[in-house]
């Protein structure tokens, strides 16, 4: 009775099969016949949408579509790095996937940046998918082949300079939308006088008002971005001191702190009483107020752009002495290789086999070509900074023209030797210009030094008198309002008292030029005080208005308010101060580039002191005589005094909080050089004077690192800062799978042929553009 029977064989190709009956008695005339298909498994599909950044050079978004007939499994990036000819070995990151479905979309950001790219060097890459056969092994599909290159040196500080053009551009056109602004403020202020109602040509005059506001605000909205893209690409592209980084970080808080709140609602309250039908001497409050917003938003564009400039300025120097410095090391590693060549033609007993190691005449003499054409550059970089200079006004020390020649010379007539065959003279002339290359990057380091030192002190030195001059026109202010609280109307004294108030308002506006000035050279200085300089002048305009019209109780108040802005005015102005005194104690030796130095790290008295040393031993050397000696030793002389104040004044800041004084009589030594400086003579004496000065000053230093080691040890964790996937690719992708999921819901039972041609489709809908 066993009926039953099994049968079974793994089919990897197209086969028929037939079924033949048959017992002891009889066979089964009909034979049954079966056609067995074999469906292929397919390689699995994928489809790459790829957006590199080619702004900053940072990041690569890779998203698309993959596909197969069963399922997916892996998905990988494969990558592999070339700098110059060489190309390192290939790696591999794998990419998560959000299921093993058939049918699916992905996305990874790869942030190359952390691959540590150098200018010039190439990223080739692609992705490669697996799908899940278990007969006959995974199978792999791969995309094409990308190239992701970083444009040289030359060509990253060309964009770096095109935005620094574009971001002052911006800054240029805020400033002219804001003049325009506040003149029709101005026109409206006067249009509106006297009118007990609006006609149409009013409104549509505030309704402009409003408009050039938001045109004015979109303005500051795209500066902000152009600088912060700025300072993006110049920390990608470049490295800065600690010092420009701050300031760079400054200038951004200035442009960030533009847009205010209340500014914002003074014209919104505008367009409501615009609606309303308001009565115009609503409006005429309303737009008094605005007018001083927009004074002070005149001043703060004012002061960016001159901020913006001198920091430029600082970046371009900065930059100059960098690439005199890398041109230092090629031509000290080219000297090497010429030594090593003169070595190997003088020994004829060289070591079999060593040919293919010894330098090459030939290839010295291009490389010295080479590095005569960067010399070249670096004139032209020196013109653009002298330039830059000028229009600044700063006071400039940069190598001269002579100089430059001298260099080229030396190059050209090096190159020349190598190309004849002679290693040794050539090695004469290198050696030459490296010298020369020393002494022009002291020339811009010790200008770069003095330049920051001389800035401090007389940013300094003006803070000082405007503290002196905000406290006396305190107690001026308080006299005339105490008299004037005390007088009658028809007391003669009330005319004096008004001529004295006058006399405030006029010295209150010579402090307002000159902490004006000093706010367009000091970044750190905060808006807010420019802000309380307007408040300032407002109450003592109409402090003023109400004396001359004999309004006795209003005049009193805006006296009492002008006074509290000038005592805020003055406590800001002293932390400010205090602040600028701890920068200058705290400065270290060696703070040059990098992170994690500590805030206001700029050259320290030390390392100053230590420049002007150097300096008086080359001048006592010999080397310069008549006019230019002169002018050297008044400079010198100039720079002792900047370092002795310095000093003086860390020395009473150390006294006022009770620590131990730092340096002793270090300054009288000083004052003793000075007037060695000022009547031209540097003895023997001088110089063993100037040697126990920077020993004593680098103990004082020591002395108050340690008093405050436990503030400098105070670190901040490093931030990581998440890079969001791009809006428009982010919803792109998600749609495509949105649409898919909605479809696949509920799956229909379909046999094969139709399952098949299903999955086909949503093939199609995940890579329909």
């Amino acid at each position: 009775d066993n009926q039953s029977f099994q049968f079974s064989k793994n089919m990897k190709d197209p086969d028929q099969y037939s079924i033949v009956l048959e017992n002891e008695k009889s066979k089964n005339k009909d034979q049954i016949s079966y056609s067995i298909a074999t469906i292929k498994d397919q390689p699995p599909q994928i489809i790459v949408d790829n957006l590199r950044d080619s702004i900053l050079f940072k990041s690569i978004l890779l998203g698309g579509s993959l596909s197969d007939d069963y399922g997916i499994t892996e998905l990988r990036l494969n990558y592999q790095i070339i700098k110059g000819s060489q190309s390192q070995s290939a790696k591999t990151i794998p990419i998560p996937l959000a299921s093993a479905r058939n049918q699916q979309n992905f996305f990874y950001r790869w942030p190359v940046d952390s691959l540590q790219l150098q200018p010039g060097d190439k990223l080739t890459y692609h992705l490669q998918v697996w799908d899940n056969d278990g007969v006959n092994g995974r199978k792999s599909t791969r995309s094409s082949d990308y190239i992701f290159s970083l444009p040289g040196e030359e060509e990253l500080k060309a964009e770096v300079s095109k935005s620094q053009q574009a971001a002052q551009s911006k800054i240029d056109q805020s400033l002219q939308k804001a003049k325009d602004l506040k003149r029709s403020i101005d026109e409206a202020q006067e249009k509106l006088k006297g009118k007990q109602a609006l006609d149409w040509q009013d409104k549509k005059m505030l309704e402009d008002l409003v408009e050039q506001k938001q045109k004015l605000d979109q303005a500051i909205k795209d500066l902000q971005k152009e600088n912060s893209l700025l300072e993006q690409k110049k920390e990608s592209f470049s490295e800065e001191s600690e010092r420009i980084k701050e300031k760079s970080e400054q200038i951004q808080k200035l442009m960030n702190e533009l847009l205010d709140e209340e500014t914002k609602k003074l014209f919104q309250e505008l367009e409501k009483l615009l609606k309303e039908n308001a009565d115009p001497s609503q409006m005429q409050k309303l737009l008094d107020k605005m007018d001083r917003k927009e004074i002070n938003m005149e001043k703060e564009l004012e002061r960016t752009l001159e901020l913006f400039k001198q920091l430029q300025y600082d970046y371009k120097l900065e930059q100059a002495i960098d690439d005199l410095k890398q041109q230092k090391e090629k031509q000290e590693q080219l000297l090497e290789k010429t030594q090593e060549l003169t070595e190997e033609k003088n020994n004829e007993e060289g070591k079999e086999g060593s040919e293919n190691e010894k330098p090459d005449a030939q290839q010295l003499a291009k490389d010295q070509e080479e590095l005569k054409k960067e010399t070249e550059k670096f004139e032209k970089t020196i013109d653009e900074l002298e330039k830059m200079g000028e229009e600044l006004e700063e006071s400039q020390d940069t190598p001269s023209d002579q100089d430059t020649e001298e260099l080229k010379k030396s190059q050209e007539e090096s190159k020349e030797s190598l190309e004849q065959g002679k290693p040794k003279k050539s090695a004469e002339q290198q050696k030459k210009s490296i010298d020369k290359m020393k002494q022009m990057q002291q020339k811009l380091e010790g200008m770069q030094s003095s330049m920051e030192m001389e800035m401090d002190m007389a940013n300094m030195e003006s803070l000082r008198q405007i503290l002196h001059g905000l406290i006396k026109l305190s107690f001026d202010q308080e006299s005339v309002m105490k008299d004037f609280n005390q007088v009658q109307q028809t007391d003669p004294r009330y005319i004096q008292l008004s001529q004295n108030q006058l006399k405030i308002k006029d010295d209150a506006k010579v402090l307002e030029d000159s902490l004006l000035a000093l706010s367009k050279k000091d970044p750190f200085m905060g808006s807010v005080v420019t802000k309380e300089v307007v408040e300032l002048n407002d109450h003592l305009d109409k402090a003023s208005v109400n004396v001359k019209e004999r309004r006795k109780p209003n005049a009193s108040s805006e006296m009492q308010f002008s006074m509290t802005s000038i005592n805020n005015l003055a406590l800001m102005l002293n932390d400010h101060f205090n602040m600028m005194m701890d920068m200058m104690a705290n400065a270290k030796p060696g703070s040059g580039k990098g992170k994690g130095k500590k805030k206001g790290g700029q050259p320290n008295l030390g390392k100053l002191q230590q420049q002007l040393n150097q300096q008086m031993q080359e001048i006592k050397n010999g080397g310069k005589s008549g006019r230019q000696l002169s002018e050297e030793f008044a400079r010198m002389a100039a720079e002792q005094e900047r370092i002795r104040r310095a000093l003086q004044e860390m020395q009473e800041k150390m006294k006022k909080e009770g620590g131990k004084i730092p340096g002793g009589d270090i300054p009288g030594k000083m004052e003793q050089t000075e007037m060695d400086l000022v009547n031209k003579q540097i003895t023997e004496q001088t110089i063993r004077r100037q040697n126990e000065i920077i020993t004593r000053l680098l103990e004082a230093e020591k002395s108050m690192r340690e008093q405050n080691q436990e503030e400098e040890r105070k670190g901040e964790t490093a931030k990581d800062y998440s890079q969001e996937m791009p809006r428009a690719f982010e919803e792109y992708l998600r749609l495509k799978e949105k649409e898919l999921e909605l479809l696949q819901t509920v799956p229909p039972k379909l046999f094969p042929y139709y399952k098949k041609e299903v999955n086909e489709y949503f093939k199609r809908m995940g890579t329909k553009e």
